[in-house]
């Protein structure tokens, strides 16, 4: 049955197939995916610019975001988008800040960290709120089982981060 096959051209056809195969593919993940989502991206609202980057482990979506509502809701839509796709995607917001908010937010981590160890998120708002007044400027913190989401906000500048929340031991994953 296998008489009379010339390898040699099997094996050359093989090598083509998978060439074009490969060459399809690294196109796709390259070019293709991340055009995809970067497009899906762009259709939530205040999303002023995305763009989709390879990184080391799947890809990394810079989002550049004007001033939200509630940056809560806007990172939840942005992360709507990415989950109907298989691969890792790394969301990166990128806001307009300026010196003063970095302060604020820099001064403010300390309270945001004893808040993950030891719960008390209010304190946490009371501090960073107070740390934004006595310079003039405002603040809205949100939270919710995943991240807490701080958005500092001082004339045409804002400062949006989002702090992964890790359940604390004895937390209740259901509830």
């Amino acid at each position: 049955m296998l008489k009379g096959i010339k390898w040699h051209v099997v094996l050359f056809t093989f090598a083509i197939v998978f060439g074009i195969l490969l060459g399809t593919f690294q196109l796709y993940q390259s070019k293709l995916l991340p055009d995809k989502i970067s497009k899906d991206i762009s259709g939530v609202k205040h999303v002023r610019s995305v763009i989709v980057q390879n990184a080391a482990q799947g890809y990394a979506a810079n989002i550049k975001l004007d001033r939200v509502n509630d940056l809560m809701k806007t990172y939840k839509e942005i992360e709507k988008k990415t989950e109907k796709y298989s691969v890792k995607i790394d969301i990166r917001i990128i806001d307009n800040t300026d010196g003063k908010l970095n302060n604020i937010y820099y001064n403010s981590q300390f309270a945001i960290y004893e808040a993950l160890q030891k719960g008390d998120y209010i304190k946490m708002n009371e501090v960073i709120k107070n740390d934004a007044e006595k310079v003039g400027a405002l603040s809205h913190i949100y939270i919710d089982r995943e991240n807490i989401y701080v958005d500092l906000r001082d004339g045409s500048n804002y400062l949006y981060r989002i702090i992964p929340r890790e359940i604390a031991k004895g937390d209740n994953k259901n509830g």
